[in-house]
């Protein structure tokens, strides 16, 4: 791994530049046809606990607002874990074994960027701070989600000396009493610990002269927070956080009643606008472009799967602490498990085509994907990115904002 200096990376070599944009052709090509892959996806998102000690009340993977006898947010859910009654779905933690082959397996499939994400929280893992120095030892660029509470200042100090690239901090409140309202059963003293292991990060990175990890503060905006948005951009900048990250919740059944309704939907651009103002003057980043992205297609995405396909089994998968392999965030679908096998076997394997063929053919089949909410698609920009750069000329007609292959980058 390089050092830093003065808090910048070393410029990758040509090497490595000619492999990583080979990978990419690699990928593209296998995206043009109709359910083949000639290498690794681009990235992938690994879980490698599926217990978490929070219960958010926007949560899907563990959800608070369901009733005991059916524990499950939606039908697909249900008949999922139904019919993958071996799938420990709450108390999984990844075996390292299993854990190392999976990351030497995507090293030799040209993959070079792992998130950590999954069901739970990674920190619960007693050793995830191995898995994080087992994957920059590769030389991976690596992204950390965790809602912070687990972060010990020893281990803060050490992320930064691993050069960790980035870190998600779930906050999803501009104040300690939102915070509480959102994260149920927390101590009362929850955001403030969490801000002071933010502020540690902060200053373990001064002392060591670099930018990483990029620290990035996600909100999840619902109906109790979205008035908040200027005070996220100030807790952000007090931490020393460089981005503040909205993400529009996707509501289930149980958690209909924190979405917003139509007056706070008109109300919400306002403290938008008013957020972007506060981050430029105080040289926070936002997403807000992408967040009002998402937000217009909030109705839905059936419209634009009706003319551009999936091409989410081709640049992305998901491997789940007990190892089940998921093709996406919005497809509940075992397509294999490392409990058998090795990723590599699973990801050019025939449930992975036969996916592929029904991404492929989403456009003409005017229906969902099996086990895939694929009309109210988290993906459905990535997609349109992927689209125009694999069709320039038939990816114009598609009415929906311009993102390319500059902006699929910066969504990986």
């Amino acid at each position: 791994m390089g050092t830093s200096v003065n808090g910048v990376k070393p410029r990758k070599s040509i090497v490595k530049r000619l492999v990583r944009l080979q990978h990419q052709a690699k990928v593209a090509l296998g995206a043009r046809t109709k359910d083949k892959a000639f290498t690794g996806p681009l990235y992938v998102q690994l879980g490698v606990v599926n217990s978490c000690n929070y219960r958010c009340t926007f949560c899907w993977d563990q959800p608070s607002f369901v009733p005991k006898d059916a524990p499950y947010t939606d039908e697909i859910s249900e008949a999922y874990y139904t019919a993958h009654p071996e799938i420990d779905r709450n108390k999984a933690h990844m075996d390292y074994g299993m854990f190392t082959g999976l990351v030497d397996d995507l090293e030799a499939m040209g993959t070079r960027k792992i998130k950590f994400i999954g069901r739970g929280e990674s920190f619960l893992h007693k050793r995830f701070m191995d898995m994080i120095a087992y994957v920059k030892e590769r030389d991976f660029t690596i992204s950390v989600t965790t809602n912070g509470s687990l972060v010990t200042d020893d281990d803060a100090r050490r992320l930064v000396e691993l050069g960790t690239d980035e870190m998600y901090f779930s906050l999803n409140a501009g104040s300690a009493a939102t915070y509480g309202e959102i994260h149920v059963n927390t101590p009362r003293d929850a955001f403030d610990r969490i801000k002071r292991t933010l502020s540690v990060i902060t200053e373990a990175k001064r002392a060591a002269g670099t930018v990483y990890p990029r620290l990035q503060l996600s909100f999840v905006i619902q109906n109790n927070n979205f008035h908040e948005l200027e005070d996220m951009v100030r807790v952000a900048h007090e931490v020393g956080a460089e981005k503040a990250h909205f993400i529009g919740i996707s509501t289930y059944e149980g958690t209909k009643f924190l979405a917003l309704n139509d007056e706070q939907k008109a109300e919400m651009p306002q403290h938008l606008e008013r957020a972007v103002a506060l981050a430029k003057t105080l040289g926070v980043e936002t997403n807000a472009d992408y967040f009002l992205s998402r937000a217009r297609i909030y109705k839905g995405t059936q419209d634009i799967y009706s003319e551009v396909p999936c091409y989410i089994g081709w640049f992305f998968s998901i491997i789940l602490a007990d190892g089940t392999v998921n093709p996406c965030c919005e497809c509940l679908r075992a397509l294999g498990t490392l409990k058998t096998d090795r990723f590599k076997d699973v990801w050019f394997g025939e449930n992975y085509r036969k996916f592929r063929a029904e991404n492929t053919n989403l456009p003409f089949a005017k229906k969902e994907i099996p086990g895939c909410r694929c009309h109210d698609c988290g993906f459905s920009l990535h997609n349109l990115a992927m689209h125009r750069v694999l069709h320039p000329i038939s990816g114009r007609r598609v009415e929906q904002d311009a993102y390319g292959f500059e902006d699929l980058k910066q969504f990986i």
